[in-house]
């Protein structure tokens, strides 16, 4: 199980401060586990390694055109980007980015957006591409230069630390400039900000490569939603399965190999510290998933369960741990903890 945010927001108080109740099957699994740090921090880079790709500082992991295939339907070829639409604030001497987790936006809004960028840089080699209004894919002719940060480790932080880096990090900056330039009277943004919305005032570039080959895995199915793990699943040739709404669906599948679930439902609460929307996904995860696979591991209906906060460590349990009468519980966010 990936749980993107089950460690929780960062706040002050801290989550437990708010718990209205213990979420006691959680509390029981964490605590009656082996933790193992994986050194992976972010759902990407966790993904990736079940496939066996190994994140490097030096160079991006090729999310766009994995991602590209799960919302457009067919393979990327050549070099593509991802070039997400993003709403920037100004607080005081920062630009807080907010991604498309955080507003609405249509598939015609995307379409115009798309398009003034398309007529603007007619002629440059790019060439942006909008299959779904939340993400989109910029096309270049070569290999950009730069290295890039993932969205999801950017959102809701200051932009300034997470600028592209490497040798063509001038001209992608001044791109981005453009684009704000771009963007700021565009009649989409003017409709926008007249109903309250927040502008789509930048594009954030990221997860730039090209098709990878052939991917293989150990896993006999993956459970998601998640774009990134879609793509995975069909650049590998595995079963996938959209998530269900509880634990129950996917018991019986326990004996045919290993499943990998990817659940993002409390991730992008987590990141933007919206402690009441968190608190709600962490009560529907401990009444329809943690009460019964902790059920399950008791009965040995499961062998094994892993849940991966993917925060550099995981947990892994088994059916004879649960069976430790000597050791207390412990509350899992002692446990689960940000590094």
């Amino acid at each position: 199980m990936l749980l993107p945010g089950l460690c929780g927001p960062q706040s002050d108080p801290p989550v437990s401060d708010y718990l209205q109740q213990r979420p006691a099957a959680l509390d029981r699994l964490l605590s009656r586990s082996t933790p193992l740090h994986n050194g992976n921090a972010g759902l990407d880079e966790t993904l990736y390694r079940w496939f066996g790709f190994k994140a490097s500082g030096q160079r991006n992991l090729p999310d766009a055109p994995l991602t590209y295939r799960s919302d457009a339907g067919q393979a990327a070829s050549g070099y593509l980007m991802r070039a997400d639409p993003v709403h920037l604030r100004a607080d005081q001497s920062s630009l807080r980015l907010f991604d498309a987790a955080t507003f609405l936006l249509t598939q015609e809004e995307a379409d115009e957006l798309v398009a003034a960028f398309n007529t603007f840089y007619a002629g440059h080699g790019l060439q942006l591409h909008a299959p779904c209004p939340r993400r989109w894919y910029l096309s270049c002719a070569t290999t950009p230069g730069i290295t890039t940060t993932a969205l999801s480790r950017v959102a809701g932080q200051d932009i300034n630390a997470f600028l592209p880096q490497g040798e063509a990090a001038a001209e992608w900056r001044q791109r981005l400039n453009e684009v704000q330039m771009l963007l700021h009277d565009h009649p989409v943004n003017v409709a926008r900000e007249q109903r309250a919305e927040p502008a789509i005032n930048s594009l954030w570039f990221w997860g730039g490569g090209l098709s990878p080959d052939t991917l293989q895995s150990r896993v006999a199915r993956i459970v998601t939603d998640h774009p990134l793990g879609m793509g995975l699943a069909l650049q590998a040739g595995i079963p996938r399965m959209d998530v269900p709404a509880a634990a129950r669906e996917l018991l019986p599948l326990a004996g045919d190999g290993v499943t990998l679930l990817i659940n993002d439902v409390l991730a992008s609460a987590a990141r933007y510290g919206d402690v009441e929307h968190w608190l709600e996904a962490l009560n529907e995860l401990e009444k329809h998933w943690f009460v019964p696979v902790l059920a399950a591991l008791r009965q040995g209906v499961l062998s094994s369960l892993e849940i991966d906060p993917c925060d550099r460590t995981r947990f892994v349990i088994n059916r004879r741990q649960q069976h430790y009468f000597w050791k207390r519980d412990r509350s899992f966010e002692s446990l689960c903890r940000h590094d």
